[in-house]
């Protein structure tokens, strides 16, 4: 996410940027718990952060925005958002390892290395496509048609379903760009802009 720092600093947003634990050594869902108690930390100590905890957005890229779609799908009062926005994320893990395989990264994620009976609603359970409903937070997502990790047609797709159940959700789509904002600036150096943009127009006046 660092290259929005300055973005959103310029823009006048206060940003808290956490961490989580990682696999192999923390198996899911220590890196959602994670996400979750950072959203309550943040709340409990808006008024010191001078920030309005209910007008906050959650940001993350790559494996951050399956966890941002995650977080915002599944929150209850104490972890609801306001807004969500999504840099390539994977919001069905179901479908990632039927076209992927259950290995690699995943399998290290949730120490398996199949996707059968047993696995398969383990990961359904971690994926926000298990959890949409009308009168979720809006979305943004953003992702580039070149991505060779998280095709770009699986933020196609939740864009589409978000739509169905009348949930706003915009898609700005980073024409030539891969996987990773880092390499966005040759080939789309607005789309800083227009995430702010979105912020803006999603969250109200003053962040």
């Amino acid at each position: 996410m660092a290259p929005m720092d300055e973005p959103l600093s310029r823009a006048g947003f206060a940003w808290f940027e956490i961490n989580y634990r990682l696999a192999p050594q923390h198996l899911y869902p220590a890196c959602i718990d994670d996400v979750e108690t950072a959203i309550r930390w943040v709340k409990a100590h808006a008024a010191e952060y001078h920030v309005d905890p209910s007008r906050l957005a959650l940001a993350g890229e790559s494996a951050g925005g399956h966890l941002v779609d995650l977080a915002g799908a599944r929150a209850d009062a104490s972890t609801r958002v306001a807004a969500v926005v999504s840099f390539y994320g994977v919001y069905d893990l179901v479908a990632l390892a039927k076209a992927k395989g259950a290995g690699g990264n995943l399998g290290q994620l949730f120490g398996i290395s199949v996707l059968d009976d047993r696995t398969t609603p383990l990961l359904r359970a971690a994926s926000a496509a298990a959890y949409l409903k009308p009168g979720l937070p809006p979305f943004l997502l953003v992702h580039g048609d070149a991505d060779e990790k998280v095709p770009y047609e699986e933020d196609v797709a939740f864009q589409a379903r978000l739509a169905a159940l009348g949930v706003p959700c915009e898609l700005i789509t980073i024409h030539g760009g891969g996987h990773g904002m880092n390499s966005w600036g040759k080939v789309a150096p607005e789309y800083k802009d227009e995430v702010v943009a979105w912020l803006r127009k999603t969250l109200g006046s003053g962040h």
